[in-house]
């Protein structure tokens, strides 16, 4: 039963990933003639948080925050927390706890919300490579099949606070806001 479940999520994840890139995926035979530049992505640079303090970093909890905030267009759909190290290409032993949503329809959207909570601080550079680099992969692959996506890509926020990481694209106006709210 264990087996079948994670076989599930395996499958769940690899069509997820599909959808979100298949969206702006470029039509057969079509290639992007220039190269794309580096997304402008809000990159926060970590900060020590006092020991012992829950607040070190980012919760679970904060993803809601979010999509209570407004700053996403459309539905947003959760996704399975033993979907989310997948998507991200992340081993699942390093990932403790996490939440994401990605917008129900990602042909029209890239929004997208994820907290991971890493096991140590090594994971959690990691998935903020992960976090960057899926940013930049979609930002390549929308830029002249989604256009209206591009503005969101290019203001998504990445940002580790000890061993969490936040990665949020939404509206360029109203989320720097939000998630400066989340600092506190």
């Amino acid at each position: 039963m264990k087996h079948a479940k994670r076989t599930a999520a395996l499958l769940l994840a690899l069509l997820v990933g599909a959808l979100s890139l298949g969206g702006c995926a470029a039509p057969a035979g079509r290639a992007d003639p220039s190269p794309s530049p580096s997304p402008a992505v809000d990159i926060q640079t970590p900060t020590a948080a006092p020991e012992g303090d829950a607040a070190e970093g980012y919760s679970t909890q904060d993803v809601q925050t979010l999509l209570d905030a407004g700053v996403f267009s459309g539905e947003m759909a959760p996704l399975e927390a033993e979907v989310i190290p997948l998507l991200y290409g992340l081993d699942d032993s390093a990932v403790t706890d996490c939440a994401a949503y990605l917008a129900a329809n990602t042909t029209q959207s890239a929004d997208e919300v994820a907290v991971l909570v890493l096991a140590d601080d090594q994971a959690a550079q990691e998935a903020q490579a992960a976090c960057l680099q899926r940013v930049a992969d979609q930002l390549k692959t929308c830029r002249d099949y989604a256009p209206a996506a591009v503005p969101s890509l290019e203001a998504a926020v990445v940002e580790r606070r000890g061993n969490t990481v936040l990665l949020a694209v939404g509206d360029p106006a109203t989320l720097p806001q939000a998630v400066a709210a989340l600092r506190g």
